[in-house]
């Protein structure tokens, strides 16, 4: 058995994680800044798993979200967000560099999980949501993902994959092993703007802008150009390179995203215990900032500020078999057909 088969069966089932896959550091040399040897000098292999959210733990949000209930809220805020998701990648990521280092003999980095942590911290007086977009994030998880083969980015900007969509965390290991690489994703399309405007369409700041504003599908070689000429003009896709390959999202707002996930209005707060802080749909990063610093005490969340955990595009994106999963056994009342192309 080859020492990469000996790991993703180890990772899958020891550590019980859903996917896995490998691939080179050089899949991520285009993004220069964030590239895997500044972790690990002579890193060669970036192992990426993931672990799916069960089910119920999001029809959780749909309780609060369609029926009102407030209190299912903390099931999905515990167990579909940033504690359990992110601690149980915590421990695997360590298990795994153990496992490497202990049987294999070659040196092993877990790299952190989840927008709070897998990032570059400073002193700045912006809300940890902001994470990667602020801070500079160490490794791109949903990059490094799709080049092992796991999924694609979807407009959201999320990790898409086949069986579970965007309801998945995402662990990173990476080590000085040369090992067997997978393929970059190449499967069917799972995410079709220009067909689907549900994340764009379910976000209550429309910070995800329309996929019809590009009139067309576009070569998103030719549109980086483009709008690196276009100055001034507002920009509807972020363009980047993943193993070799072009790759376009939605340009997220992610200041006005922050007003509905941390709870700046009365209408985003789960609880009802903050006040109108930003009423402005795109607020500035003073604003914001501001802001911030006003937010009452809460008792009701780890980091004491009461959070939204909105979440929209994340719950209601179709792919992975939401309406099997979700519409059919009636755990939602959501079919998404009036933004849908």
């Amino acid at each position: 058995m080859s020492f990469a088969q000996t790991i993703k069966n180890y990772i899958l089932h020891d550590c019980r994680m859903d996917a896995v896959g490998i691939a080179p550091v050089s899949a991520l040399e285009e993004d220069a800044l964030h590239t895997p040897e500044r972790i690990l000098p002579g890193a060669k292999s970036i192992i990426v798993f993931t672990k799916r959210i069960p089910d119920g733990v999001i029809q959780a949000a749909f309780r609060r979200m369609e029926d009102g209930n407030r209190f299912a809220q903390s099931i999905y805020g515990a167990f579909g967000t940033d504690l359990t998701p992110n601690m149980q990648l915590f421990f695997m990521q360590f298990n795994i560099a153990q496992f490497i280092e202990r049987n294999l003999g070659y040196t092993a980095v877990p790299v952190p999980s989840g927008p709070m942590h897998n990032v570059t911290q400073t002193n700045q007086k912006m809300p940890a949501f902001v994470g990667p977009r602020r801070v500079q994030y160490l490794i791109n998880s949903e990059r490094a993902a799709v080049a092992a083969g796991l999924g694609e980015i979807g407009w959201n900007n999320l990790l898409v994959t086949p069986e579970n969509g965007p309801r998945v965390g995402i662990g990173l290991v990476l080590t000085n092993m040369e090992l067997d690489y997978d393929k970059p994703y190449s499967g069917e399309k799972l995410c079709d703007p220009e067909k689907c405007g549900i994340c764009s369409g379910v976000c209550p700041m429309h910070a995800i802008p329309d996929a019809s504003e590009l009139s067309q599908t576009p070569d998103w070689s030719a549109y980086y150009v483009q709008s690196q000429l276009s100055s001034g003009k507002k920009e509807i896709a972020d363009v980047y390179m993943v193993a070799g390959k072009t790759c376009g999202t939605a340009h997220i707002n992610s200041n006005a995203c922050a007003v509905a996930s941390m709870a700046f209005r009365k209408e985003f707060s789960v609880q009802g215990e903050t006040e109108d802080l930003i009423m402005n749909n795109d607020p500035s990063d003073e604003e914001l900032s501001e802001a911030y610093l006003k937010k009452a005490f809460s008792n009701t969340s780890l980091d004491h500020f009461p959070k939204h955990y909105c979440n929209k595009c994340v719950l209601y994106c179709p792919v992975g078999n939401w309406k099997e999963r979700y519409a059919d056994r009636g755990l939602s009342k959501f079919d998404g057909k009036e933004y849908m192309k």
